[in-house]
């Protein structure tokens, strides 16, 4: 039979990821001659023989459980007459073009080497394979080759080496790979250096807090039952009443606390390991410290990891605090010596390594909400995996700078957008200058060299002026409008579309802060259909953490008379000073700025019944807001019969038309959410009610609307609330409407940044 040849072309996640071994041994099996290597374009194989058709189909079909192939390509070329199949040496090109893997949880064979006794990775705290191990978080630029990554500086022993060269060894080209021979090292320390046996077991059992070096950066811990420790962690990071999140010994361990549905589960015990947002039993008090997350029905939780959290195991607890090391406002510790520096006094111990972090990562956070996942965070074990688009074409390489709140930022060019990790708030000199360190550093792993800026309209914020401060074309775009196309951009949708955009803060076109939206468009262009009518917000955005006083305000614009006196009782905890204040801006305007925003609405009903008063964390009020929602959900109504009950719990509301705009009116919402109060009817069940009349305004809105046959867009922040986006869900399958949120970003600011590239791309 004559003998063929092919050269084959794969572009994806193909490196660092057993794809190599995977090709070698198949052509092994199926008598194939030629080579294979990496390149900066993904994976190049030549190969000879007589099945070449079945070898590409199996290659096609049966890809190594962490590689994903992008693109695929055959070309018929003259045969070389190689006698054997071999891996040969990776092939460096000016231009990269390979997606490289997110850090991966420690699989099932190295735990089990992990324990074997007669192992060299017996207890070592830095094993890996092909098939886990750090990725993104250690590589300086590609291809994905250890003298390009962190590892570049253990050198490895000679049966690492063997492990290494051999293509039937799960560690063949794990560029990570170490063993206790060659390997990086943990050292304990107390708070004044002086070096400490063990890895900190004792200390965590003794109620000691520890500053551990993680994959991605450092986690400050401690035993989660030990309420004394938990209390002092708290007020040592002065981190007012923010949930920490819980890393649980198992999933068994973990069902103690929580519902676990089976996608949960799953999420939970994947590669990727993000902290899952779980409902909390009923039953569960006992035992954890109400320290943990207070105020709020869940608990986030998340399974170990990585090598080091396994042996951490070891103690008797079975929970243990797992929050990110970082000082109020700034962004994640990763280098040992600022967390020397920075942690003195908060920490009691340090866990230290001496492999260097490149790519600093926090734990990716997320939530089931309705049938599909829900980012609040991404980060680890998602980044730096790219969106894919076929209807958008973007030949300007873009950066998209992304929010004020919560950043990422977007590289993007051709048909890939790359988000980046969770940078942080960039209120502060220090995460902008993470956004300088991370935007110049992805841009080498992608390959995408910006010439051309996507900013948000807001002249005031500090990614706006770096934006106008680059040498390239600029683009402002509305906050809204990005939060919109970057759902159409996800699923890969080009039509106009209409959106429902329901957040805290976004800069109108009229100067106004928007954030309960109704917009019709796409990356072109869009028009605002309705939203939430006009109300003063004292002082700005800075209000947002007064909510009291949002809710005076609001309650004094909309009720007067005999109705504003009836409310007097509700703001004695206002001191008189504050009220003469409020009173002022009210009657003259001075310093109340116009809002539609979502996020207020619901931070001046919390206060209003009294669930949160002062806000220590951003979105608190309306966070426990909707947690108080769902207790009365979960204590009262079930299942169907919920859905039967929201027609008889709806507060009033209006829908009125103003120059043909669509406007939410609440005056008659406050009247008789505010006679609930009086009448003693409990936070829980107004909180429901709250929940459930705006989600089904929104679906009002949306059909009085009437725009086009397609779907809607929810996005914002305020739908990672699961008790008002599943009743808008529900609503919505109940008239027919399909819907479309966000699936591999963030509905929040989080996502901003793609959607900013891709409007600018248009405009551009």
């Amino acid at each position: 039979m004559k003998n063929e040849a092919k050269t084959i072309f794969f572009n994806g996640i193909v490196q660092g990821v057993g794809f190599r071994p995977f090709v070698y041994k198949l052509a092994e099996e199926l008598g194939i001659k030629g080579w294979v290597n990496n390149s900066s374009h993904g994976v190049t194989i030549h190969a000879e023989g007589n099945k070449l058709d079945l070898f590409y189909d199996r290659l096609l079909k049966e890809v190594p459980p962490l590689a994903k192939i992008v693109t695929a390509q055959a070309i018929d070329v003259e045969p070389s007459y190689y006698k054997t199949f071999k891996i040969v040496e990776s092939k460096a090109e000016s231009k990269a073009d390979v997606l490289i893997s997110p850090d991966v949880a420690t699989c099932r064979d190295c735990l089990a080497d992990m324990a074997d006794s007669k192992s060299r990775f017996y207890q070592f705290s830095f094993t890996n394979c092909t098939n886990c191990g750090p990725r993104y978080t250690i590589i300086y630029d590609v291809p994905y080759d250890r003298a390009l990554t962190t590892m570049s500086e253990f050198q490895m022993c000679k049966s690492c080496e063997e492990d290494y060269v051999n293509p039937r060894n799960r560690r063949f080209h794990a560029q990570p790979i170490a063993c206790n021979n060659c390997g990086p090292k943990f050292q304990l320390t107390d708070g004044s250096g002086r070096s400490l046996p063990g890895l900190g077991v004792d200390q965590l059992s003794q109620g000691g807090i520890l500053a551990v070096k993680g994959l991605g950066g450092f986690h400050l811990v401690c035993d989660a039952r030990n309420v004394e420790a938990v209390r002092r962690l708290r007020e040592r990071k002065e981190r007012g009443s923010k949930p920490f999140a819980i890393m649980a010994r198992s999933i068994t361990a973990a069902r103690e606390q929580v519902n676990v549905l089976i996608k949960e589960e799953e999420l939970l015990t994947s590669s990727s390991a993000p902290i899952v947002v779980l409902e909390r039993k009923l039953a569960s008090r006992e035992g954890l410290s109400e320290d943990i997350a207070p105020g709020i029905q869940t608990l986030g939780i998340l399974l170990p990891y990585a090598p080091i959290h396994h042996q951490l195991f070891k103690g008797s607890y079975d929970f243990l605090i797992m929050t990110s090391a970082n000082l109020s406002g700034r962004p994640l510790i990763y280098s040992n010596d600022e967390a020397l520096a920075e942690l003195q006094g908060i920490a009691d111990y340090f866990l230290m390594h001496n492999r260097d972090i490149y790519h600093p990562c926090d734990d990716s956070v997320v939530q089931l909400i309705g049938d599909e996942i829900v980012f609040h965070r991404r980060a680890r074990g998602y980044v730096p995996l790219p969106i894919l688009m076929s209807n958008y074409q973007v030949e300007t390489p873009l950066l998209g700078v992304g929010g004020e709140l919560k950043n990422s930022f977007c590289l993007v060019a051709g048909q890939r957008a790359f988000v980046s990790q969770y940078i942080g708030d960039m209120e502060g000199y220090e995460n902008l200058q993470r956004f300088h360190q991370e935007l110049e550093s992805l841009q080498r792993v992608v390959n995408i060299v910006p010439s051309a800026v996507a900013h948000d309209k807001h002249p005031n914020y500090q990614l706006t002026n770096f934006a106008l401060e680059q040498p390239w074309p600029k683009c402002a775009v509305q906050h809204h409008h990005a939060h919109l196309v970057s759902v159409l951009g996800e699923w890969d949708r080009t039509e106009p579309t209409l959106g429902v955009i329901c957040d805290g803060t976004g800069y109108g076109d009229d100067h106004c802060i928007w954030g309960f939206e109704f917009l019709y468009g796409n990356s072109s262009g869009y028009e605002r259909k309705a939203h939430l009518e006009y109300l003063g917000l004292p002082g700005g955005d800075a209000g947002a953490k007064h909510p009291l006083r949002i809710a005076y305000a609001y309650v004094k614009t909309l009720l007067r008379g005999e109705a504003w006196e009836k409310t007097k009782p509700l703001w004695r905890s206002l001191a008189n000073m504050e009220r003469r204040i409020l009173d002022r801006q009210v009657d003259t305007g001075v310093q109340l700025f116009q809002t539609s925003s979502a996020g207020r609405l619901f931070d001046a009903v919390s206060a209003l019944i009294g669930v949160c008063t002062k806000v220590t964390y951003e979105g608190q009020a309306a966070i426990e807001l909707e947690s108080v929602g769902a207790g009365f959900l979960q204590d009262h109504l079930e299942g169907e019969e919920s859905s039967q009950k929201n027609s008889q719990v709806l507060y009033s509301y209006e829908i009125r038309v103003e120059e043909g705009v669509l406007i939410l009116g609440v005056r008659a919402l406050f009247e008789d959410l505010i006679q609930d109060v009086l009448l003693g009817v409990s936070k829980e069940e107004i909180s429901y009610r709250f929940h459930m009349t705006i989600a089904q305004a929104i679906v009002d809105i949306a059909l009085q609307l009437e725009v086009g046959d397609g779907p809607m867009v929810l996005s914002g922040g305020v739908f990672q609330n699961k008790l008002l986006t599943e009743a808008v869900l529900r609503n919505c399958q109940r008239h027919g409407i399909k819907v479309l949120r966000s699936r591999s970003l963030p509905p929040g600011d989080g996502g901003l940044a793609f959607g900013q590239a891709l409007i600018a791309n248009e405009v551009l």
